[in-house]
């Protein structure tokens, strides 16, 4: 499939608005990169009080009580974390909202974006480092791995395991992807 009908498919199967029933909200950022449509992945940086230290992720967090709704929240997390303004456009829409086995309470709705050309990624202190994912890459990256004493589906990324809630999260992107 080429990755602009891939992209198309994921745009006219997204919702516009997510229902509200969420408290947090990660950004999906797609760009056009050098061989075909990337994803951007961050890396947690290891915090013993965060359940999520460590793992490959989207960027985000919970609503902040500045934030007007969850597009807020995904647009101000992202800038926090990687520098990229998101406020130029770039919507493409929203998932379904995922909740987390480790916090069940904790709704996460997915915000998906374009970015144009290759925005320069500034880390805060919450992550470690960041990969640009070729979206066409990743049906063929699924596995199974060892990860915090549990056998779990993971996706093998340049070196990395991606595993819980993104993995489900990435999983239900390929499936919009590729349905007819």
């Amino acid at each position: 499939m080429h990755p602009l009908d891939a992209l198309e498919r994921i745009r006219s199967r997204l919702k516009t608005r997510g229902l509200e029933d969420a408290k947090a909200a990660v950004a999906i950022l797609f760009r056009q990169g050098p061989g075909g449509l990337e994803l951007l992945l961050v890396k947690r940086a290891q915090i013993s009080s965060d359940p999520w230290s460590g793992d490959m992720a989207f960027p985000g967090g919970k609503r902040g009580p500045e934030d007007n709704d969850l597009m807020e929240t995904a647009r101000r997390e992202v800038l926090e974390e990687t520098g990229i303004d998101l406020n130029e456009g770039g919507f493409l829409g929203v998932m379904e909202t995922f909740f987390s086995t480790v916090r069940p309470d904790l709704g996460v709705l997915p915000h998906v974006f374009l970015v144009e050309g290759a925005p320069e990624v500034r880390l805060n202190e919450e992550l470690s480092s960041f990969l640009w994912v070729p979206f066409g890459e990743l049906k063929g990256a699924q596995g199974k791995a060892k990860v915090k004493n549990m056998d779990v589906p993971v996706y093998h990324v340049k070196g990395e395991v991606v595993w819980g809630l993104t993995h489900r999260m990435l999983g239900k992107l390929l499936e919009i992807a590729e349905e007819d």
